[in-house]
């Protein structure tokens, strides 16, 4: 049986990048075992086989990496249940074809498998939000942009699709060693430019060449690591002295490497990558308490590479190709002895934590992490000694001017300490490490108060960092908290109004004294019925929203100016809610 499929196949914004390329699972009960066995392919008897293959429907060519999904009648009554979701990621020529699927009726989902969409997409089929009405006409818009297919168990099933086309575009070129000889095995990465995180990966052939497809449109850095070690330890002929990746066109640092630009339905060649040789080193030293003088066991020690944490903020920091490559961990020993290697020259910052797990007379021995900075220029460095401290002491009062609202739970945090504020409204935190860092006032229930000042000695703490020395205490802290300014409502997308879930909002000041002074702004996200609550200080704000993944406002001038250019302006006065729907 063959089914020519024409119509359009429509990529309705209701999945996510998130699904496995392999199946996804959900909760279960014990009931629903039998038939969940069958959709896994455990229950044979019946079972018939559907091929296929994706076309674009623009140009009629193979649509590669296309996810084919093939969604069972009943899931989308009740997909609660446990279940899988057979799955499929078609080939360069667009085929597929699916192995032993169980008699029933499908539905047939195709999107790219490289596509990236937020978590609120995250069902191949449609969400339930608890409005029956709502509910009811979102799954015949489903059945209405999706082809249903039959199987019987017994025949093949053929199925021709055609899909939008993405317009992806190809980075291809060759890896060679400092020699000119091609490397095969070479892993060869694509990151988008404005997002710094892990992106399309590759393997080189015996030739040394590499093809990376399915990539949006943009600039992209790309890079290439020398093959894995062999099982004794060894780099494969001709890649001694090579580690870590070398960026385009042989540079070990990302940030000189230029961005390689991505068009529309064509292949940019030619990015070819010379292997660059690292000067890797040594770093060795022990950790000791400042008082005695005796050594620490037990401690974890990481050491950071700052320029990539300087050129990086936020999820990129933490994501980042840089922040994943120079991350070194170590622990000190008995003696209090550490070392890590292969580190190439660069700027650090070391990482020093106590252990997890801790003795019985650990509250003697008890410090707070240090931070020291470290530079590595042509040579090992050993017997680096770092010391360590019990840490300073903060304290104060917090003064709440609570209106008709409940008294809250409050929590003072200074870099990695924290203290909750007594019934009198006093606290004391203990253990504070050194350095520079905001004060951090934690309330329960969230979006009830806001932080209106916290002053000490004449600084206003709001606007400046808290600086604490090695030991020294820091008294009489004044923190004042008011009811906050509450605003509320639902995120509907522009056609139809259906509720987004996992939808960013965020308050912008219209002032920019009022950015400075706080230097969180409101925000909030969506819930799976498209509900947000953002609060924070009375005021005139710019309502911002935005899909999760996207790049996000900032406090700098020209994100304000960027983002709050059409947006919505909101006054709230003190104490005020008010509640409102926004359009994505």
């Amino acid at each position: 049986m063959k089914i020519k499929l024409q119509p359009v196949v429509v990529f309705a914004l209701l999945f996510s990048a998130a699904l496995p390329v392999a199946n996804a699972y959900a909760q279960s009960n014990g009931a629903t075992k039998l038939r969940a066995a069958d959709q896994l392919g455990q229950n044979y008897a019946r079972a018939s086989s559907v091929k296929g293959r994706a076309l674009y429907e623009d140009t009629g060519r193979p649509a590669p990496r296309e996810r084919v999904q093939l969604i069972a009648s009943e899931l989308l009554a009740n997909h609660r249940d446990r279940y899988s979701i057979p799955t499929e990621i078609t080939d360069a020529n667009g085929e597929f074809i699916f192995h032993r699927v169980s008699a029933g009726e499908y539905y047939v989902f195709v999107r790219p498998a490289d596509e990236h969409l937020a978590s609120a997409e995250a069902a191949p089929f449609p969400l339930q939000t608890g409005d029956a009405a709502a509910d009811a006409a979102r799954l015949e818009q489903y059945k209405k942009e999706f082809i249903k297919i039959t199987v019987n168990g017994e025949s093949p099933v053929e199925i021709d699709l055609r899909v939008r086309n993405p317009h992806f575009g190809v980075i291809s070129g060759r890896i060679a060693n400092a020699n000119g000889q091609p490397v095969a095995g070479a892993n060869v990465s694509a990151m988008r430019t404005s997002e710094r995180v892990f992106g399309t990966s590759t393997h080189t052939g015996e030739n040394g060449a590499y093809r990376i497809i399915g990539q949006p449109a943009g600039e992209y850095i790309v890079s290439a690591s020398p093959p894995p070690r062999t099982l004794n330890g060894e780099r494969p002929n001709g890649m001694e002295g090579l580690a870590g990746a070398t960026y385009f066109p042989s540079t070990i640092d990302s940030h000189n490497s230029p961005p390689v630009a991505v068009y529309p339905d064509r292949e940019t060649g030619d990015i070819n990558i010379t292997l660059a040789a690292w000067s890797l080193h040594s770093v060795a030293g022990t950790v000791r308490h400042e008082s005695d003088g005796q050594p620490v066991a037990g401690a974890t020690v990481r050491l950071t590479r700052k320029d990539s944490e300087d050129q990086a903020s936020g999820t990129e920091k933490a994501a980042g190709i840089e922040a994943a490559m120079y991350n070194y961990l170590s622990a000190t020993d008995t003696q209090g002895r550490w070392s890590v290697s292969n580190l190439p020259d660069g700027k650090y910052t070391i990482f020093v934590r106590p252990a997890p797990v801790v003795s019985a007379d650990a509250e003697t021995r008890k410090f707070v992490e240090k931070r020291q900075d470290l530079t590595v220029a042509g040579s090992d460095v050993e017997d680096l000694a770092i010391e360590v401290s019990a840490g300073g002491r903060i304290s104060g009062r917090v003064t709440v001017e609570e209106g008709n609202a409940l008294a809250p739970q409050i929590s003072i945090a200074a870099g990695s300490a924290i203290a909750r504020v007594g019934p009198d409204g006093t606290f004391i935190v203990t253990g504070v490490p050194q350095g520079e860092f905001p004060l951090a006032v934690i309330i329960r229930p969230p979006n009830v108060f806001y932080v209106r000042s916290i002053e000490v000695n004449g600084i206003d703490l709001l606007r400046e960092k808290l600086k604490t020395r090695a030991g020294a205490e820091i008294k009489d802290i004044h923190i004042g908290i008011s009811p906050a300014a509450i605003l509320s409502g639902r995120v509907l997308s522009a056609p139809g109004g259906t509720p987004l879930s996992r939808i960013g909002v965020k308050l912008i000041p219209t002032e920019q004294s009022m950015v400075e002074a706080y230097k969180s702004m409101p925000s909030g996200v969506t819930n799976e019925q498209g509900s947000f609550v953002v609060s924070g200080a009375p005021g005139e704000y710019f309502v911002i929203v935005w899909r999760l993944g996207e790049k996000a406002p900032t406090r700098d001038e020209d994100s304000i100016k960027k983002f709050s250019a059409n947006a919505l302006r909101v006054t709230l006065g003190p104490g005020e809610r008010k509640s409102m729907d926004l359009v994505k």
